[in-house]
């Protein structure tokens, strides 16, 4: 009951949070073009950026409650806190606060985080579902290893495209193609920032996958060993 409410307790303060930030986004994009409204001169279009990633950031927060109805499975009560945390950081504190700019690599620790976060989802997913007994798929520990990396890669390829859909239909830089100083970056340089959060994004998905093969390998071993029959000892026998 405890973890139940440290976990409303957390997505409640995440969801105000994201409520207040959207307020203030929209706050922003009004008044902005008015020049009576300034924080961290911003321009109209990062007001954009933060209102849609707040509403993202949203519909996002009940996925996992989504999921476990749909699903009819439950995840454990870290994993839901590590996922606030993430969309906390990546929104509130990344765009709203501004960390993406004054921190270099705060993005690329996300999406390297991201990775990692999204195996795990994906093995809980799994791994679940594989033990259920109506279901009985009996996976093999290198296949479930297997889907939790594509789990990750498949969601955070998806991101990617979502940026750059926003980005083309909305002119806006969430793929950082653009400088600060309105430099417009072409060729190769226009595809480093899209690449490197592929790159890391494998990279957290891929040492989740391996570490989760070791697991459950392990796992599979220590049940398999105490299943089975022990020797029966026989007195005077030395052998």
């Amino acid at each position: 009951m405890a973890a139940v409410n440290a976990r409303k307790i957390i997505s409640n303060i995440l969801l105000i949070s994201l409520i207040v930030s959207l307020v203030y986004g929209i706050a922003g994009l009004i008044y902005s073009g008015k020049g009576s409204f300034s924080l961290y001169n911003r321009s109209q279009l990062e007001f954009v950026e933060i209102i849609i990633q707040c509403v993202l950031g949203i519909a996002v927060l009940f996925l996992p409650s989504a999921l476990e109805k749909k699903l009819k499975i439950s995840f454990p009560g870290i994993m839901h806190v590590i996922f606030v945390l993430f969309i906390y950081a990546a929104i509130i504190l990344g765009q709203v606060s501004g960390y993406y700019k004054r921190f270099y690599h705060w993005d690329t620790l996300l999406h390297t985080f991201s990775g990692i976060m999204l195996s795990a989802f994906g093995f809980c997913i799994i791994d679940i579902i594989n033990k259920n007994p109506k279901i009985n798929l009996g996976l093999s520990d290198w296949f479930m290893a297997f889907f939790s990396f594509c789990f990750a890669i498949m969601l955070d390829t998806m991101w990617e495209i979502i940026e750059f859909t926003i980005d083309s239909i909305l002119d806006l830089n969430m793929q950082m193609y653009n400088l600060s100083d309105g430099t417009v970056l072409v060729g190769h340089l226009a595809l480093v920032d899209t690449m490197k959060d592929l790159i890391v994004d494998v990279f957290g998905a891929l040492f989740i996958s391996v570490i989760g093969y070791v697991v459950l390998k392990r796992r599979r071993n220590i049940r398999e060993n105490s299943m089975k029959p022990k020797p029966a000892y026989v007195w005077g026998n030395t052998k």
